[in-house]
This record gives structure tokens, C-alpha cells and sequence, in this order.
């Protein structure tokens, strides 16, 4: 096992009680938020550009330059199907080396009785200023819009690829499922109210009444 899967599994335990990263992030810890990136006209060059907007102001404010990440790379494995090098989201690495990659799997990760359902998994321990992040979060706001580019995955009209941001020293997880939200979490509440307060007109109604009552 090489030293960053050692690393990143002690990090899920020691701070996240061996949590396994997957949708949806919020309702599986007791400390996060939940935002919402849509405007109301859904599907203009507008509402694209606010969801993009939107979660590159939040992970701005999460994610400070210097701040040791582990971005978490996750795709449905097909066949001997394995995470290439070239794929778009590591390309928006700066001078990412394969050596800085680590591979894992995690079975039956949605779907305990199949043992088809199989993730590869990859992970990058980096400092944040070596990510565009705006393009993986344009590309991820792209995913339920197969005639919009850029898209993490160009060989499907849909894709099955999930990515976290992992903030190793602020401990908090960061994960945008789509243009429609993102979620945050963290290992303590009082880590997350500075963003509860600052980015509270776009806390998710649905959820808005949870929210506030761990903040009360």
C-alpha cells in the first residue's frame, strides 16, 4: 500500500470514523451543508455560468492555495477498464506525475448484493494551487448536459465519475454531484459555520430547516 493510500485512509478514520466517500455526502455525516447552485432558468449560458460561479465561491473560501488536499478520483470500473493518465480532470493538475497517483478500489459501494458494483478509485495528495479547479467544476455542473463541454468523461453521454476535494488540514470534504448542489463536511460543526454564514442565501431549502437547527 503505498504511503498516500495510508495517509488518506488514516485521515477517513481518524477524523471521519472510516466514512466511504459517496453520494449523497450530506445525509451520511452529522456535520455539513448542503448548497444549491441552480438559478431558476435552467439551461442557458447563464445558469451555467452562475452554478460555476457559485461552487468556485465556495471552494475558494474552503480551499486556501497553500492548504494539502487529496483529491479523490472515483469511476465505475467496466471490464478491465482502468483510470488513464490523460483523463480531463488530471489534466487540470499542474505538472502532475503518475508516480503522485495512488490506485485503490472499493466494491459494492452503492449496491451491497452486486458484485459487479466495483469504483476505481485514485488519489492525489497536492497543495490546492495546483488544481483549475473551475474547469473540473464547469465540467461536473456539465454532466447531466451531454451536448456541453468541457464534461469529465468525452466517451459517454453520461458519466459514473465522482471527485472530492478533501482539505486535509481544515478537514473538510468538499463534493459537487451535479449543477443542481455541492456538499460540504466536516469533522466538527464550528468548522463549517463561517461558510453556513457567509454562503446562507444559498443553503438548499430542502434542507434549510437541518441546517439551522445545528447551528441553534
Amino acid at each position: 500500500m503505498s504511503t498516500v493510500l495510508k495517509e488518506y485512509k488514516q485521515f477517513l478514520r481518524t477524523n471521519f470514523k472510516e466514512l466511504r466517500l459517496k453520494t449523497p455526502l450530506f445525509y451520511r455525516w452529522d456535520f455539513g451543508l448542503r448548497f444549491d447552485l441552480q438559478t431558476e432558468e435552467t439551461a442557458t449560458n447563464e445558469y451555467f455560468q452562475e452554478v460555476t460561479k457559485r461552487a468556485s465561491t465556495i471552494f475558494h473560501s474552503v480551499f486556501d492555495s497553500s492548504d494539502k488536499v487529496f483529491l479523490v478520483y472515483m469511476d465505475y470500473k467496466y471490464k478491465r477498464q482502468k483510470i488513464r493518465l490523460l483523463n480531463f480532470t488530471f489534466k487540470q493538475i499542474e505538472n502532475l506525475q503518475q508516480t503522485e497517483i495512488s490506485y485503490t478500489k472499493e466494491k459494492r459501494l452503492y449496491e451491497l448484493g452486486d458484485k459487479f458494483d466495483v469504483r476505481n478509485i485514485a488519489i492525489v495528495k497536492l497543495t490546492a494551487d495546483r488544481i483549475h479547479y473551475q474547469n473540473i467544476l464547469t465540467a461536473i455542473g456539465n454532466t447531466d448536459f451531454p451536448s456541453r463541454k468541457p464534461r469529465l468523461d468525452n466517451n459517454s453521454i453520461f458519466t459514473n465519475k465522482e471527485i472530492y476535494f478533501i482539505n486535509i488540514d481544515k478537514k473538510l470534504i468538499f463534493h459537487m454531484y451535479d449543477d443542481r448542489g455541492l456538499d460540504l463536511i466536516s469533522a466538527d460543526k464550528e468548522s463549517l459555520r463561517s461558510f453556513y454564514e457567509k454562503y446562507n442565501d444559498w443553503i438548499l431549502d430542502n434542507d434549510r430547516e437541518k441546517i439551522q437547527k445545528l447551528f441553534e
